[in-house]
């Protein structure tokens, strides 16, 4: 652990490794999902392919020294990418001040990213990448000796216990959606992928479930997905009230990587909280 002299230090290193992860988490999202390399070519305007410049593209700082909008050609920048840098400093900082100067910072920090990555793809393309997915599950297990995490006995069961329950959940909503011949409209953007839509979760949900398992542990990961299921729920019923359409598809992903990094920081307190309720009742 940190003597209390190096803590300001490793927690400014924490912080300021995260904004520049959180940077390379908005490359690999932009251009994973249109089959682009994340090296070559270096970053540029996405409407004028100008290349960005070392000065503008530090993160946070260059978007709101550039108003955003690019140099060049005065196109807006969307907000995601400071949000997304800035969101991943502070969450990295908070697994320093959790961990201190230990392996197992490394263990929250590449969940906490895989989550981070898992929300922007999701919102934006309806789309969990695979090296998210089963990639995060196989880190998970691995990582899952070090000192603080659940253990691979216990990460193993977890991965594959959230993994057939949602693909239980899939399962019944395909059957219950064709059995009530309701059809989810598809995003504007993906029509022609309309049937992949019709049922209930994706199977990036379903491969995600595995990831929050092998990081988590058993009861952290309960927590999380109850957490997820809640805050999916509040949204979908916001949604109805406010006058949205029900066959208009709402991505879970999202909701899985907020109930996850939740569940990360506070889940054993949850499931403890939650234990020693039941015991009492």
């Amino acid at each position: 652990m940190l003597t209390d002299a190096f803590t300001p230090v490793f927690l400014l290193f924490a912080g300021l490794f995260g904004l520049a992860v959180g940077s390379f988490l908005n490359v690999v999202a932009w251009r994973v999902p249109l089959g682009k390399s994340i090296v070559r070519p270096g970053s540029a305007c996405p409407s004028c392919g100008t290349p960005i410049s070392p000065r503008d593209n530090v993160p946070v700082l260059g978007w709101i020294i550039l108003r955003g909008r690019c140099r060049s050609c005065r196109a807006p920048i969307s907000v995601l990418y400071p949000v997304v840098e800035l969101s991943t400093g502070l969450l990295f900082l908070a697994a320093g001040l959790r961990t201190g100067m230990s392996p197992l910072f490394f263990h929250h920090a590449l969940f906490l990213s895989l989550m981070v990555l898992a929300l922007r793809t999701d919102l934006e393309h309806f789309l969990i990448l695979d090296s998210v997915s089963i990639g995060g599950t196989v880190a998970g297990l691995g990582l899952s000796f070090l000192t603080g995490a659940p253990g691979f006995v216990p990460a193993l069961l977890a991965a594959a216990g959230a993994f057939l329950f949602f693909l239980l959940i899939r399962a019944f909503s395909v059957a219950y959606l064709k059995s009530r011949n309701v059809r989810v409209e598809a995003p504007e953007g993906f029509e022609e992928e309309e049937e992949d839509f019709q049922s209930g979760l994706g199977w990036g949900d379903v491969k995600l479930a595995a990831c929050l398992g092998a990081f988590l542990g058993p009861g952290s990961a309960v927590a999380g997905l109850f957490m997820s299921f809640l805050a999916g729920a509040l949204y979908g019923v916001t949604v109805l009230l406010r006058g949205g359409r029900r066959t208009k598809p709402i991505p879970f992903g999202p909701f899985m990587a907020i109930g996850g990094a939740t569940a990360l920081f506070f889940g054993n307190w949850l499931w403890n909280a939650y234990s020693n309720f039941g015991h009492y009742r």
